[in-house]
């Protein structure tokens, strides 16, 4: 069973560097714009349970495919399909989307400050939490 550590406001420690990636990729859809792909720079996936909600936040470059499902009233609708990881080989042509330091670093958020990180990803990321409190998180702590 993964290590994890407990940052706390973690989140405040990563939130200018997550800013500045989200920004990144937003010129770059621009660049994209009208080819029916879009790249979202985090996926997050929300669980609830018996100790509260925790919210997983994976940094990377997901790429989905826009596509256009008419009408309903006076609103659009458009269907979102993943597409994966990997620039989409109709792209071929564009540069690829931009590199950043986070690509890669994945997280639980625990209260909206607060966040858990595996032992490897803190390692290697650890320079992020200078100026932070820390610890061992879990049953295997100690």
């Amino acid at each position: 069973m993964p290590r994890f550590f407990l940052v706390k406001n973690g989140l405040d420690a990563v939130a200018s560097l997550l800013e500045e990636y989200k920004r990144a990729i937003y010129r770059y859809n621009s660049m994209i714009r009208g080819t029916g792909y879009y790249l979202k720079p985090i996926h997050v996936v929300v669980k609830h349970g018996a100790s509260g909600e925790k919210k997983y936040i994976y940094i990377g470059r997901y790429w989905w495919k826009v596509v256009y499902v008419g009408k309903k009233g006076k609103t659009s609708r458009v269907k979102w399909i993943y597409v994966g990881k990997e620039k989409p080989a109709e792209l071929r042509d564009y540069p690829d989307p931009p590199n950043h330091i986070l690509v890669g670093f994945s997280f639980i958020v625990l209260n909206d400050r607060d966040i858990l990180v595996r032992e490897d990803a803190f390692k290697r990321y650890r320079w992020i939490f200078t100026g932070y409190e820390y610890e061992e998180y879990g049953a295997e702590k100690g």
